[in-house]
């Protein structure tokens, strides 16, 4: 029974009111591999595709599945690594960077920037070998020089009064050299690896020392052994 405007009463028979409920899936994201472990990219004695790792996203309920790709650091502050519009995570060098750190990758709906997934990617290592100290070579290790004058050195090819020596510097930021005669430095010698020591004058026999050092590095060095000598010519009084 209902009540018309006229008011009067009616009877209403087999009358029923449908209504329809519309329901739609939101999006959802999915991310895998959920979880994954490389290296630092300049991590020593390491095969380089243990560096890097891709990462695949697949979009339910939505009309396009492209995703956006971010790096995030786990616990806040910039992300260590990086990854490009195709999933592909890079770590990056080691630097200053702890030994293991974790990095949270995200893929984004472009549809609706509500709906993500996260993946968290730990990178591990000591980074490049390090360096082995810095070192320097003097060559030639000993030499025999003769004085240019007194005695019967007048007779000695000038060849014989001088030598060349050579500093080879390794595992060093500087190739600049000092050269030292006897612990003092040579003012007019270096910074180039080439020092060319001559004997002036008159003396007795003794042994001087010819030093190269690394100017950057004045504990390195490496020293040769000059022995001055007197010529006597054979059969003169």
């Amino acid at each position: 029974m209902y009540s018309s405007r006229d008011g009067g009463t009616h009877c209403c028979k087999n009358t029923k009111v449908v209504r329809h409920l519309v329901c739609q899936h939101r999006i959802e994201v999915e991310l895998w591999p959920a979880k994954a472990e490389v290296y630092f990219c300049d991590e020593h004695d390491v095969d380089p595709v243990n560096t890097y790792v891709r990462f695949e996203a697949a979009v339910f309920n939505g009309s396009t599945s492209r995703v956006e790709w971010t790096v995030e650091r786990a616990g806040g502050g910039p992300a260590a690594g990086s990854i490009d519009s195709t999933g592909l995570y890079v770590a990056p060098p080691k630097g200053l960077l702890p030994y293991s750190l974790t990095d949270m990758v995200v893929a984004t709906s472009a549809e609706d920037p509500l709906r993500k997934a996260v993946a968290f990617v730990t990178v591990i290592g000591h980074g490049p070998a390090p360096l082995p100290p810095a070192q320097i070579e003097i060559a030639p290790k000993q030499i025999y020089l003769y004085y240019p004058e007194g005695q019967d050195n007048a007779y000695m090819d000038l060849s014989n009064t001088m030598q060349m020596f050579r500093a080879f510097p390794r595992h060093s930021d500087s190739l600049a050299v000092e050269w030292l005669v006897d612990g003092m430095v040579q003012a007019g010698a270096g910074p180039d690896p080439w020092f060319l020591y001559r004997l002036i004058g008159t003396g007795s026999i003794k042994t001087t020392t010819v030093t190269a050092r690394l100017k950057n590095h004045p504990l390195v060095e490496d020293a040769a052994k000059v022995i001055q000598l007197n010529y006597s010519w054979p059969g003169l009084v």
